[in-house]
Order: structure tokens, then C-alpha cells, then sequence
């Protein structure tokens, strides 16, 4: 009689974790990032800064999203890029469970909601102290690009624009350009790029300007280095740049998870057409 020994009974694969815990993990990699910490840190002092001089909204309203937009927005581009090129570096975050790089895309373009979710605090901060010291024009009786002097959708759309989509646009890039550019230099790269191409894009002629990434809503009087009035600038209608700027951002995410697609590269690609198709109409509608 042969005695047959027991197989050995193979261990069970691991489940890969869903996308929701990646992104939690991806999230709190991007929270605690130094460049992050550092323009919350800038923007903390500036806002500390204007609470004393009572001064948190100016005449210059619009002109106050540059800062958001750069430090949230551009410095976001960095950092997002930064974890997208560091992905094999993060398995002591979410442990050994197996995941591919489709998923790990995915969570990274969610985690980009935590810039957007500051966006979100610093628009509510303006709109709460706006309304508390509404901003006075130099000499009184000016126009301000502010709610009051200017209708109320038409405002909060030109600041979720410029501020909420600035704040996630930025990150959403960074992801997109590592997943298809992961050299060193190309985050660089990317960051002249914007900045430069927003900067002098910016004095396009006619509506042209609408079709940048981003740009400032308001029209000034300056004289002596005093800002005198504002007012909403001509040429773009901020409701459709609002929507413009959205899809933007549904592209960028596309973009990003096009790298890895896989069986799900129709899907993406669809849903890619329909957002450059509204990008399309959006910014030719903002510039109607």
C-alpha cells in the first residue's frame, strides 16, 4: 500500500485593493508633500496678512486668483508628476497587494482632488470675507469685479474657473505628462510651457485668450500704481470658460489613464471624444 503525501496547497492570491484605497494612500502621499505644505504655508501668511488690513478681497478681486492658481495650480503640476514618476516607490503605502499601473493612474488622478478641495476652501474664504468687507474702489463709486457690481453666476464661475479648475487642472496635467513623459526634465518642461504660454497667450487678439488653460477674468484701472476699478473682461462669457475648463481637466485624467488603458482604451477613447467635442463648443461659446 502507497501512502500518496498531501499536495501543498498553493497560498491565495491577493486581492488587488480597490481604487478608492489607493487613492486615499495617494492622497495622503500628496498632502504631506513639501511643496504642497509649502504653498499652503505662503497662502496661510498672505491670507493671515490680509485678515489683519482687512483687505482679504481688494478692488483688484480677480487679479487674487494668480496666487491660488500658481502655488496650488503649477506647483501641483510638480508635485503630481513627482508621485506619477515615483509609483514603484510606493508599495510600503499600500502594502504588498498586487495592482496595476491602470489602477495606480486612476488613484492618482482622484488624489488630485485634494489641491481641488483647497481650491474649493480658498473660493469660499474670498466669497465669506468679501461679503463681511466688501471691496472698496479707489476713489469710491468705481466699478469692482465683485459680486454686487457684477452679476452673481457670471462672478462665481469666473472663480471656480480660475481658482477650483486652476487647482485641479495643474495636478491632473502633471499626471498625464508623467504617464507619457516620465524623463526627468519633462516636468520642468511642462512648467515653462504653462506658465509661459498662459503668460503670453494672455494678450491674444480678439477672444483668443479664452482658449488658453487658464487666464485673469478682470480688466483693471491702474494709474500711480493704485488699482482704481475693475470689472469682468470682455471676450469671454465665464460660464462657458467654467465648462471649458472642466472638460480640460476630464482630458487630462483621460489622457493620463490612456497610457495603460488596456481593454478599457474604446471606453477611454469615447469618452475622450465626447470631452473634446464640449471643450469645443465650451470655448466657442465662451468667446461668442
Amino acid at each position: 500500500m502507497t501512502i500518496t503525501p498531501p499536495r501543498p496547497v498553493a497560498p491565495a492570491e491577493q486581492a488587488a485593493p480597490p481604487v478608492t484605497t489607493l487613492a486615499l494612500a495617494e492622497a495622503r502621499r500628496y498632502a504631506r508633500h513639501p511643496l504642497f505644505l509649502l504653498a499652503g504655508s505662503v497662502l496661510i501668511v498672505a491670507l493671515g496678512a490680509g485678515l489683519v488690513q482687512r483687505e482679504v478681497v481688494t478692488v483688484s478681486a480677480l487679479e487674487g486668483t494668480v496666487a491660488p492658481a500658481f502655488l496650488i495650480g503649477v506647483f501641483g503640476f510638480v508635485i503630481a508628476h513627482r508621485l506619477t514618476t515615483s509609483m514603484h516607490r510606493t508599495g510600503d503605502v499600500v502594502g504588498t497587494t498586487p495592482t496595476t499601473p491602470l489602477r495606480r493612474t486612476a488613484a492618482l488622478c482622484l488624489a488630485c482632488l485634494v489641491p481641488a478641495t483647497a481650491g474649493v476652501v480658498l473660493l469660499l474664504i474670498d466669497v465669506v470675507f468679501g461679503a463681511i468687507w466688501p471691496p472698496e474702489p479707489v476713489p469710491p463709486g468705481q466699478t469692482v469685479a465683485w459680486f454686487g457690481d457684477q452679476p452673481t453666476v457670471p462672478m462665481l464661475a469666473a472663480l471656480v474657473a480660475s481658482i477650483v479648475l486652476a487647482c485641479l487642472g495643474g495636478p491632473l496635467l502633471g499626471v498625464a505628462v508623467a504617464r507619457w513623459a516620465p524623463f526627468r526634465g519633462s516636468a520642468l518642461l511642462g512648467v515653462v510651457l504653462l506658465v509661459v504660454g498662459c503668460a503670453y497667450g494672455d494678450d491674444l487678439p480678439g477672444s483668443w485668450f479664452a482658449v488658453l488653460p487658464w487666464f485673469n477674468f478682470s480688466d483693471s484701472l491702474v494709474t500711480d500704481g493704485i488699482f482704481r476699478a475693475s470689472w469682468l473682461r470682455d471676450g469671454a462669457i465665464p460660464v462657458w470658460t467654467c465648462v471649458y475648463y472642466a472638460c480640460l481637466c476630464g482630458l487630462a485624467a483621460v489622457a493620463a489613464l490612456l497610457r495603460d488603458a488596456g481593454d478599457h482604451r474604446r471606453t477611454l477613447l469615447t469618452t475622450g471624444a465626447i470631452l473634446a467635442v464640449g471643450a469645443v463648443l465650451a470655448v466657442t461659446f465662451s468667446m461668442s
